[in-house]
């Protein structure tokens, strides 16, 4: 057996076998530990006035602590921060807001958005971009 006699005399074989065991064990936490998915939000609403059919852009700026989108939305009169959803399909990301049932109102709409893996389409209350990363000059 070749290695060290004090490492065999306490039981670290350095055999084969036994590195490939440390080999395997290593790699089995390095890939649990990169596997860390998250998605963290904040949304900000701000009652702007009536609802109107015009459909207005969707502002994005994108910054090291991901993604700001701006837009405007009609939603329910009263409508409270905490009452929506964003959750993660495959490579997409759908933020939902709750239907309307009661009188509406237009609202200017910011979400702040940093999620691990990276998403490649969102859909901000039915409206659905695809997202791409920036390209260098």
């Amino acid at each position: 057996m070749s290695g060290s006699p004090l490492l065999q005399e306490r039981g670290w074989g350095c055999g084969k076998t036994t590195n490939m065991k440390y080999i395997l064990i290593l790699s089995t936490i390095l890939l649990c530990s990169c596997s860390n998915a998250f998605i963290n939000h904040k949304l900000k609403a701000e009652k702007i006035g009536a609802c109107s059919n015009e459909v207005t852009p969707i502002k994005m700026i994108s910054n090291i602590n991901g993604e700001r989108y701006e837009f405007e939305y009609c939603l329910e009169e009263g409508f409270d921060e905490k009452n929506y959803t964003v959750e993660r399909k495959g490579d997409s990301l759908m933020v939902n807001f709750p239907a309307s049932t009661k009188q509406t109102a237009l609202y200017k709409i910011i979400i702040d958005i940093d999620a691990k893996p990276a998403y490649r389409i969102i859909s901000l209350g039915g409206r659905t971009l695809n997202i791409r990363p920036a390209e260098r000059l």
